[in-house]
């Protein structure tokens, strides 16, 4: 009996399941940008692309499903025109400086 007691005692003190915490803001370019080398970076499509008057930014190649996933609620109020851009990025690698994805604009000859 006292082994029964125990055993009620012990299932009634496990710890109780915990509810998920809070959920997380949309990653923004500047959370998804930690890196360590330069293969591990890629650009993206900001809100408004280069095919649409806007410009490219450098992510982690592994945070572009997410940084995709998330473009809706993060774009929502951009009205991109029609119009191909001429911002830097458009004419860009992306490379890995100071520990961020950054872009690194191709020179263009003058």
């Amino acid at each position: 009996m006292r082994a029964l007691i125990l055993i009620a005692a012990a299932a009634c003190s496990s710890s109780p399941a915990t509810a998920p915490g809070p959920a997380k803001p949309p990653p923004n370019a500047a959370d998804l940008a930690a890196c360590a080398s330069d293969d591990e970076c890629t650009l993206v499509e900001a809100c408004c692309g280069c095919s649409a008057a806007g410009k490219r930014v450098a992510i982690r190649v592994d945070a572009v499903a997410e940084y995709d996933r998330t473009r809706p609620a993060r774009c929502s109020g951009s009205t991109c025109p029609t119009a191909i851009s001429t911002h830097s990025s458009c004419h860009a690698e992306a490379v890995c400086r100071d520990g961020r994805c950054a872009v690194q604009p191709h020179l263009r000859p003058d």
